[in-house]
């Protein structure tokens, strides 16, 4: 299955609630919870959920690292389209 990956057009959490919705994802991965919402898109939320899978219980601040990574990421994507 591919997934196209957070896009300024697509991404709903363009404010400052990415990194809660992020870290919230990550927590439910950590505490052994499903993913119940559709996997299909790429969201913040199950962005942190399919780290917290791979990587399991980290610190606030490698989390925050890992996260402004993929902001950046993003951003530089966007830039060359």
């Amino acid at each position: 299955m591919a997934y196209d990956g957070l896009t300024d057009e697509e991404d709903p959490d363009l404010d400052s609630h990415r990194l809660g919705n992020f870290k919230q994802g990550w927590t439910c991965a950590v505490e052994g919870q499903e993913y119940n919402k559709v996997l299909d898109e790429l969201k913040w939320n199950n962005l942190g959920w399919r780290l917290g899978t791979l990587f399991d219980d980290t610190s606030e601040e490698m989390k925050e690292e890992l996260f402004e990574w993929c902001v950046r990421q993003q951003k530089e994507n966007t830039d060359h389209e």
